[in-house]
């Protein structure tokens, strides 16, 4: 007498009912690549961003440094007082010179914001005269203007309160390829305001700037 194996044929068919399509497998490979190249698309712009924070961030605090170190000068150095002109004239107050009128100066930070001072003192008056080492190591570079004269708001007196007030100008310019930037030296549309002697625009060069107000605290 002969048994029937009936058995097996039910565990096929589970099998085969669980199992996935290649039609299926296909399209499910297909919807998460599709999600992984919209995310990945993200990455590049992402990245950007983050680096342009920590540029803002580390030139804000170059800034910073450079108008503490003028807060701590005397205000008569600060101002180079021996070089104002007579008041009244139009270099009272829109002028903006260096540190020193007959000194130009220029500082130069790593990407980090740590100040590399050039061996080459002539460097610092020409970023042309930094050696190959020192290009290499600097990042950003800064230009400092100082106005010896700011106009102060008129109080009911008619007088702007006497008190002696500069405006510094601080530039800080992201140049790691060290591109000569140029001064601009074009005044207002009438041509009334002196030179400023501020950074022009230089492609591939970002700038920002900043400006603090110093008064003679003695």
């Amino acid at each position: 007498m002969q048994s029937k194996a009936t058995a097996p044929a039910p565990l096929l068919s589970r099998r085969k009912q669980s199992a996935f399509s290649l039609v299926e497998v296909v399209l499910a490979v297909g919807v998460v690549a599709f999600a992984f190249v919209g995310i990945l698309g993200l990455l590049p712009a992402g990245m950007t961003q983050f680096r342009a924070a920590m540029d803002d961030t580390v030139c804000t605090q170059i800034a910073h440094r450079v108008i503490a170190d003028a807060r701590q000068m005397d205000f008569d150095l600060l101002i180079d007082k021996t070089s104002i002109p007579d008041a009244g004239g139009p270099d009272d107050y829109f002028t903006f010179r260096a540190p020193r009128v007959s000194q130009p100066e220029y500082r130069y930070f790593d990407e980090q914001g740590g100040e590399v001072i050039p061996i080459s003192t002539s460097a610092r008056s020409s970023p042309g005269s930094l050696s190959a080492d020192e290009k290499e190591r600097i990042v950003y570079h800064v230009l400092v203007r100082v106005m010896p004269r700011t106009r102060l708001p008129v109080t009911t007196a008619g007088a702007n309160g006497g008190n002696e007030v500069a405006t510094v100008t601080v530039q800080v310019a992201k140049n790691p390829s060290n591109r000569t930037i140029q001064i601009s030296k074009a005044g207002n549309s009438d041509g009334a305001a002196p030179d400023r002697q501020l950074f022009a625009k230089t492609p591939g060069v970002s700038v920002l700037t900043y400006s603090a107000q110093i008064a003679r605290n003695q």
